[in-house]
């Protein structure tokens, strides 16, 4: 069942310090988006607290600030910089496109990349849409070439910050692909899950650890853990007592995964905490 995948990862390191939508656990805080809102808390604490009801969000490297995009239409060719702690903002700064919902903060804090396109001639109609990068302060603001397909969401950044990883809506699930921010490679295609994964498409199911040597990714039958080679695929949670399990990511130390999933199918997500050491899975929060 787990067949060894032959495409190569030797070049993919990523940090875990940030997130993308979903769940993101670094600098001691795990940050989620539940209902509309978004929450932190400790791996220890009983209780989330509420940040404030943004819209789709990503936190910076160092622990601080939060990006986000309303989830109002209207207001999607803004970008809003919080303190994380507060939701206070502290800018705002304006797109030069209508934004997507999926965004991400490169590990050096330099650039936050979206997704968006431009609307055409016809009032309403979108154009194909295009993968940017703008910086913190809004002074840098850049459209990246040599783009694979249409659609791409669900960023992640390689850790020396110069790769730009995405899937995309309307094909194979299983790849990924790498863009150099530069301009320097041609988009480069990655399989990183077994043959027959059967693995989920609305937000990114996978994240590697903060050594860059493992992946660990959800699909229709667990969490696994594999490494970045593509070799030694594991089951690390089964799917006995979950019908579906959503985005993963690692502890900064390496040694749990955070991870969101539902008991039961219609049912509200909640996020559990696997150990590598214990092998066992508590939960953090339901809803």
């Amino acid at each position: 069942m787990y067949t060894r995948n032959k495409t190569l990862l030797l070049s993919v390191i990523i940090l875990s310090v940030f997130c993308i939508n979903l769940v993101c656990w670094g600098r001691g805080l795990i940050v989620f988006s539940l209902g509309g809102d978004d929450y932190m808390m400790r791996p220890n604490d009983t209780e989330p607290t509420l940040i404030g009801p943004f819209g789709w969000s990503a936190p910076s490297p160092d622990g601080r600030f939060f990006a986000e995009i309303a989830p109002v239409p209207d207001h999607r060719d803004s970008l809003y910089i919080r303190h994380l702690h507060t939701g206070k903002k502290i800018r705002s700064l304006k797109l030069k496109v209508q934004a997507m919902t999926d965004i991400s903060w490169s590990p050096d804090g330099r650039w936050i990349a979206y997704a968006g396109n431009a609307l055409g001639p016809i009032r309403g109609h979108r154009m194909d849409t295009e993968l940017f990068l703008i910086s913190p302060d809004g002074r840098r603001h850049r459209q990246l070439p040599d783009q694979v397909g249409e659609k791409p969401y669900g960023f992640v950044w390689a850790a020396d910050s110069q790769s730009v990883f995405y899937n995309l809506l309307a094909t194979n699930r299983h790849e990924i692909w790498e863009l150099n921010i530069n301009g320097k490679q041609n988009p480069k295609k990655h399989k990183p899950f077994y043959e027959s994964a059967r693995v989920l498409g609305t937000y990114p199911t996978y994240e590697f650890s903060p050594n860059g040597k493992q992946i660990a990714y959800t699909s229709h039958e667990g969490l696994f853990v594999a490494d970045v080679d593509g070799a030694n695929h594991r089951r690390v949670v089964d799917n006995e007592g979950f019908k579906l399990l959503y985005q993963v990511n690692w502890s900064p130390n390496g040694q749990h995964l955070v991870f969101s999933a539902s008991k039961k199918f219609g049912d509200d997500y909640g996020l559990y905490i696997f150990s590598f050491a214990s092998k066992k899975v508590r939960p953090l929060i339901t809803s």
